[in-house]
């Protein structure tokens, strides 16, 4: 069985390329990556991206913020006094990630000042504005009338490019059978195909005849309660 789960402790994956150019647009990431180029025309000048850890909102935001010049905090760190200071370069242009943990007096003041100012913040969260916990009624219902856009779990195809392009960037060759094999067995997370070929570096002191082989081992080492020689597959291509 596919493994649910990603133990990702022991790996290294180093400082995550948010450059515009790095980011991959598919059928599941095109929608978002245009309501975000129409942010001077967001409804009450806030928009909210959300999905799962690893679903590429956060690679997204980075490529908006940069693009938009926006301030860039935590919801943790949006306190009352941020969302009532003015600005010396005129209306607030900020990225707001985790928004669902913010503050919920300094939120509310928050968009209560786009809607008196103008600017535009983009919120970031893994649940719809509309499902976040908050007890002021008034938030609340401001929250519900956000403009959102979700960004769902990568395809199959989608994974296993963006496979080819991680181990590429590492310095392994996989073919499209070998990327392919993995995208098939690995949570369909960009995490997942960060994870997997990562791995690559642990298995590549074995002796591997093909890249499918060093598929195999690379999932088998970073899975190994889900994949066993047999299942990962039927007739081993490794070197004896």
């Amino acid at each position: 069985m596919p493994a649910q789960t990603l133990n990702q402790a022991h790996l290294d994956f180093g400082t995550p390329n948010y450059a515009a150019e790095a980011f991959v647009v598919s059928e599941e990431t095109a929608p978002a990556r245009a309501a975000l180029d129409q942010w001077r025309t967001w409804p009450g000048g806030v928009f909210c991206l959300f999905g799962e850890a690893g679903s590429g909102k956060s690679h997204l935001g980075a490529i908006w913020a940069e693009q938009a010049s926006a301030i860039v905090l935590k919801g943790l760190d949006l306190t009352l006094q941020f969302a009532e200071s003015k600005t010396s370069v005129g209306k607030l242009i900020a990225l707001i990630d985790d928004a669902d943990q913010a503050d919920e007096t300094a939120l509310f003041a928050l968009l209560s000042r786009l809607e008196r100012e103008g600017g535009a913040v983009l919120l970031l969260a893994r649940t719809p504005p509309s499902h976040w916990a908050y007890g002021l009624a008034d938030l609340r219902s401001r929250l519900r009338a956000i403009a959102t856009e979700s960004l769902k779990e990568p395809e199959q195809k989608l994974l296993a490019h963006l496979i080819i392009r991680y181990a590429a960037a590492k310095g392994f060759k996989l073919d499209d059978p070998s990327a392919t094999y993995l995208a098939a067995r690995i949570p369909r997370t960009f995490e997942a195909a960060k994870a997997v070929t990562a791995c690559l570096e642990t298995v590549a002191t074995y002796s591997l005849k093909t890249p499918m082989a060093l598929a195999q081992r690379a999932l088998r080492a970073l899975y190994p309660q889900d994949w066993t020689d047999e299942e990962a597959q039927s007739g081993d291509l490794f070197e004896a």
